[in-house]
């Protein structure tokens, strides 16, 4: 509670310095408020492992508010693609190029040794590679960063390098969300912060989502009078574990998820359909069979079942934490004058994490997973596959996976100016075309393949301001194929068909196999569950040549003996 208790009142102090502001406004050196600017700040909010469902406006039960009254005033993106994992998404974010061109064509965590060496396989965005930042900080824009990294551990690898003006980072891919206990360092607490390039130890009421909030706030108040725009991208680290959130959230949901998997995917799916995501006759997608590693809700003992539905508990916390921090942000735009010309996009990085914890923070003696204490200081618990397939619902798999639980995520934008709700975006559009609608914002030419005199990879998505605009009613171009993989599991797709290739085996982990390739029609069955591949053999060669050409374009390095 002494954490809230803190930003409890340095809300209350923003509060009463807003006010002072209104009563000297006649001083316009008083306090820092917006200076007019013909361009649109630009904020970029990322969730990390945040699911298609979790959230209120994509049929959630957990308490989303601000990012559904964001939606009041903005528009959903019911079909926007990320990659399967999250430094892929974050390099083509910031690059507008594959993760596979950027450096990142595996994380570094899991590179294989057979990429070693590889273009694109460097572990970082490398230095063929756009970063937005740098471009907009080149063309006039103040740039912060606040969260989760995850792109380079170097000085040469940082923000900093990367165009960045101020940042406050998570250099790794994940971390406890609370400062470490003293005296009981947990290996979830073992990672690396910096500010400004800077290493700093995070302070003792730290907690994720909160901490970043405060961060980019005084990022953007520094610089609000002197008219120049603000790119700020602000890339938390909720909801990925392990799962901690202040004790107060958690309560909210004590008891909400009780009734197991099957009963709070169904509510799901029964909101998705009221609220228009999904048709009536929507087929979801078949859940994994059940397994001593992936037992049903049925075959849990009461103590397991009073386990997971914890574990439910506290993630809902962490939602629920994160919106009312993204709340905050929003708040602030408002009350400095800065709001009404923002540009922001909201999104998650893949799919819901169907990981398991110890895989990467193993158990050691400081650890205290006693049920008590799950959620808090020194917890290192994860979602589970159960759960993260109810996160993705109505789609199939998860974070790790091409298929659409894995890189279908829940998507909001807001325009400039704009006041009120906009239809549904049901085009097909992804990550890549990130960067180049920040440009089209800013006013800035698309460099193309040369930057500051070097060759570099060229941005390859399409810019969405003509869709949100209303000046087209499609997206990509005609002919246009969208492809992907990782960890040996691929897809390739046009607007309608979709030819995935997905591996299981002992468990859902990716491994690499000979593929069999499943053809899905996209406009009928989302949820991925006839294969049409034997029925459209001349769609099936059209793709999967398209697959080819994917692959070699951007430099995918398959594992030995894995045959196209």
């Amino acid at each position: 509670m002494n954490h809230r208790r803190t930003h409890l009142r340095a809300q209350m102090r923003r509060n009463l310095v807003t006010c002072l502001c209104a009563l000297v406004a006649t001083t316009a050196s008083v306090c820092a408020v917006a200076a007019p600017s013909e361009k649109p700040n630009i904020l970029m909010i990322l969730a990390d492992d945040l699911g298609y469902s979790d959230i209120g406006a994509f049929g959630s039960e957990i308490r989303t508010p601000n990012l559904d009254a964001l939606i009041a005033s903005g528009r959903i993106l019911t079909n926007f693609h990320v990659a399967p994992s999250c430094s892929p998404t974050r390099a083509m974010l910031l690059s507008g190029a594959d993760h596979h061109q950027s450096g990142l064509g595996t994380m570094a965590e899991t590179l294989q040794i057979y990429q070693v060496g590889h273009p694109g396989y460097e572990g970082y965005l490398n230095e063929r590679s756009f970063s937005i930042a740098s471009l907009l900080r080149d063309g006039g824009y103040h740039t912060y960063m606040v969260g989760k990294w995850h792109l380079g551990l170097t000085p040469g690898q940082s923000p900093q390098a990367r165009g960045f003006e101020s940042s406050f980072v998570l250099l790794q891919g994940g971390a406890a969300h609370f400062a470490p206990a003293p005296g009981a360092i947990t290996s979830a607490d073992r990672a690396s912060y910096r500010e400004n390039g800077k290493m700093v130890t995070l302070p003792p009421n730290f907690y994720s989502s909160v901490g970043y909030t405060d961060k980019l706030i005084d990022y953007i108040d520094r610089n609000l009078g002197d008219g120049k725009p603000f790119f700020a991208y602000a890339a938390y680290t909720a909801p990925h574990w392990p799962l901690q959130a202040p004790d107060d959230r958690i309560d909210n949901y004590r008891g909400r998820y009780d009734a197991g998997y099957d009963a709070i995917r169904n509510e799901r799916i029964a909101r998705q359909k009221q609220l228009g995501l999904l048709p009536p006759d929507f087929r979801p997608a078949a859940l994994l069979p059940a397994s001593p590693m992936n037992p049903r809700w049925d075959q849990l003992s009461p103590e397991q079942k009073k386990t997971e539905a914890r574990k439910m508990e506290v993630y809902a916390a962490m939602v629920e934490t994160l919106d009312a921090n993204i709340g905050r942000l929003v708040d602030h735009l408002k009350s400095v004058g800065a709001y009404e010309n923002t540009f922001i996009f909201f999104a998650s990085d893949n799919g819901p994490s169907g990981e398991k914890v110890d895989m990467f923070y193993p158990d050691g003696p400081n650890n205290d997973n006693s049920y008590e204490n799950l959620g808090r200081r020194r917890s290192n618990i994860a979602l589970g596959t159960r759960w993260a397939e109810v996160s993705a619902t109505p789609f199939r798999l998860f974070k790790g996976y091409p298929s659409e639980g894995g890189v279908s995520v829940p998507a909001i934008v807001r325009m400039p100016k704009q006041s009120s709700s906009q239809t549904k975006a049901t085009q097909l559009a992804t990550v890549l075309d990130l960067a180049p609608t920040f440009l089209q914002l800013a006013g800035l030419p698309n460099p193309g393949d040369r930057y500051r005199g070097e060759s570099v990879n060229p941005m390859t998505g399409t810019s969405l301001l003509p869709l949100l605009t209303g000046k087209t009613q499609r997206h990509l171009p005609d002919g246009n194929l969208l492809g992907a993989e990782f960890g040996g599991n691929r897809y390739v797709r046009d607007e309608r068909w979709k030819l995935l290739s997905v591996h299981m085996k002992r468990g859902p982990q990716p491994v690499a196999e000979p593929p069999e390739w499943k053809l899905y029609d996209m406009m009928r069955d989302r949820g991925e569950t006839t294969d049409l591949a034997a029925d459209h053999p001349d769609i099936v060669a059209r793709l999967k040549q398209g697959w080819v050409d994917y692959a070699k374009r951007v430099g995918v390095v398959l594992a030995p003996g894995v045959i196209e």
